[in-house]
């Protein structure tokens, strides 16, 4: 009786041992979060990414083309340092262009090229009266059968594919305007017309060529010999001599999420410009989230109050141990559905079937609601959505990007295939994708059901105005 009442009276000063452990702990694990490493993960089209969607390669090919001296691969562009002898190169630009400045510079002479399918860079399409339409269905040629990554041949005599034979695409966009010259094409069979992939046309002293596709530069692609002697030759045209003289300035080359600040000429516009960093803040923050600092400070409090919530139940009994053969089967081990999200979710599994499973629910269900008896390719399938009204602008916008990505995880399988190197999938991707998915998927729903009671016959509203007429 005596060791019992020691042992009790003994109970607190643990507990109370225990809770200071676990106060240790949480500040050790607080520490050592801090001084962790953060990965950074692959972004397309990334100047210095060696990776396959990397444009480390593009900007290699650009110095020696030109020296050196004369490229800039740059996150900003200071449109006040520009010159009409200078070229700009932009790759799938991620925040909206800045059309005025970019139009004063090419009058005055500068040239601009934009390769880009689903990024920013339609205001600037629009604004010289072109549009984007979906590429052939069926193409006469494309790369291992799929006819996502078609074949392009030169579609007119433009410096730009003089020596041009065969350009390797991927998931590409088609480029309609009747009075621009045509540079590249993609031909088709099946009685389908041939889609335009890259036009050309001056606007006052400059030039503007658009490519529906930025995925022919990035690294993996360039070692194909046509898409190669291409950017040679995109390189080579934004800083070539003009009829009204020579040129030869300097090419700046810049992708995705760069800046945009000045004036060309120097005439300085402080509110346009602020106005439209605050645009892009805005625009980032509903479509990524907040920043990545409150995310982890977010973190470090969940972690904490978890180590708490443990510290203050770990002194208590544990509940007995069911035996074995009364134990729930594993979700991995059953048939079905859930055996089937199990195996997808498992740590060993690779992210990227998740990714292809979210891809083929996204087609199918925008199919169904559709009425389509098949998935169609994705430029005729946004056409669809477009013509249909399913979603809203940025939920076009929003959708185009994810096509765009989910298409890029399934190409990298292929190269996977072939013997590539490829950048992993990460959990978060994933969930963001998921995430993404349903909230589009809610939002054509929404739109569909909103157009079945709009479109409810006319007597039975006739009839219920009648019935109140009566009370």
């Amino acid at each position: 009786m005596a060791l019992k009442a020691a042992l009790a009276s003994d109970a607190p000063q643990r507990a109370r041992a225990l809770y200071r452990a676990m106060w240790r702990v949480a500040l050790l694990l607080v520490v050592l979060v801090s001084f962790v490493p953060r990965t950074a993960a692959a972004i397309p089209f990334d100047l210095a990414g060696s990776d396959w969607e990397g444009g480390a390669e593009l900007v290699r090919l650009a110095r020696a083309e030109l020296g050196a001296a004369r490229v800039v691969a740059t996150t900003q562009i200071d449109f006040a340092e520009l010159t009409p002898d200078d070229g700009l190169l932009l790759l799938y630009p991620e925040r909206s262009l800045d059309v005025d400045e970019l139009t004063k510079f090419m009058r005055a002479g500068g040239r601009v090229i934009m390769l880009d399918d689903f990024g920013r860079g339609e205001s600037l399409l629009s604004t010289f009266g072109m549009k984007r339409v979906p590429s052939p269905r069926h193409p006469a040629e494309s790369l291992r059968h799929n006819p996502q990554l078609a074949l392009a041949e030169a579609a007119s005599a433009h410096p730009v594919v003089a020596d041009v034979n065969r350009v390797v695409t991927n998931h590409p966009t088609g480029l309609g305007h009747p009075d621009l010259s045509p540079v590249l094409k993609i031909r088709a069979m099946d009685g389908e017309a041939d889609v335009t992939v890259a036009v050309a046309g001056a606007v006052g002293q400059g030039r503007l060529l658009a490519v529906g596709d930025p995925s022919i530069v990035m690294n993996s692609m360039l070692r194909y010999s046509g898409n190669k002697t291409f950017a040679r030759g995109l390189v080579r045209y934004a800083v070539d001599g003009d009829a009204w003289g020579k040129r030869g300035g300097r090419l700046f080359i810049a992708s995705g999420n760069f800046e945009q600040k000045g004036s060309y000429g120097g005439e300085q516009h402080a509110l346009s410009e602020w106005l439209r960093d605050l645009e892009d803040l805005l625009d980032q923050i509903r479509k990524e989230g907040l920043p990545s600092i409150l995310a982890w400070a977010a973190s470090i409090a969940l972690g904490l109050a978890l180590v708490v919530w443990v510290g203050s139940r770990a002194g208590r009994l544990h509940k007995p141990i069911l035996p074995r053969f009364v134990r729930r089967v594993p979700a991995v081990a059953q048939g079905g559905v859930a055996g089937h999200a199990a195996v997808i979710g498992a740590p060993q599994t690779t992210r990227v079937l998740a990714v292809l499973e979210l891809k083929s629910a996204l087609e199918e269900q925008l199919t169904t609601m559709l009425g389509l008896s098949k998935v169609p390719g994705h430029q005729e399938l946004l056409s669809r959505i477009g013509e249909g009204g399913l979603l809203d602008a940025e939920g076009m916008h929003t959708l185009r990007r994810l096509l765009l990505r989910m298409s890029n995880v399934e190409t990298m399988v292929v190269f996977q295939r072939s013997g590539g190197m490829v950048q992993s999938v990460r959990d978060n991707e994933v969930v963001s994708i998921a995430r993404t998915v349903k909230q589009l998927l809610d939002a054509a729903e929404a739109r569909l059901h909103a157009r079945a009671h709009d479109a409810r016959p006319a007597d039975v509203g006739d009839a219920s105005h009648g019935a109140v007429e009566q009370r």
